[in-house]
C-alpha cells in the first residue's frame, strides 16, 4: 500500500527560496519594454499557432547567450530538461 505524501513546498515557493543565479540577476536587471513595444505585432492578422511570449523568448535568448549554448537545439533541449532554465525564462 502507498500513501501519497503532500509537497510541503510548491515549486515556486523553492525557487524563491533558493539564491539568485547569475542569469536571474542579469536579467531582473534589464528593462524589456522598449524592445518588446518593438517587436509586438498587432491582431489584425492572426494565423497559426498562438505564438510564446516575447518576454520569454528574450529571456531564452539571453539565458543561451550567458551559458555559452551555440545552437538552437542545445537551448531547447536545456529548456525541456532543466526546470530551473524554464521557470526563469
Amino acid at each position: 500500500m502507498n500513501i501519497r505524501q503532500r509537497c510541503i513546498f510548491s515549486f515556486e515557493d523553492a525557487m524563491k527560496m533558493q539564491p539568485k543565479s547569475r542569469i536571474e540577476k542579469i536579467i531582473d536587471t534589464l528593462d524589456f519594454k522598449p524592445v518588446i513595444a518593438k517587436l509586438h505585432q498587432p491582431d489584425g492578422n492572426k494565423r497559426g499557432p498562438k505564438p510564446y511570449p516575447t518576454c520569454a523568448m528574450l529571456n531564452a535568448l539571453i539565458a543561451m547567450r550567458l551559458e555559452n549554448m551555440n545552437t538552437f537545439t542545445q537551448l531547447v533541449e536545456r529548456l525541456t530538461y532543466d526546470p530551473h532554465l524554464r521557470y526563469i525564462c
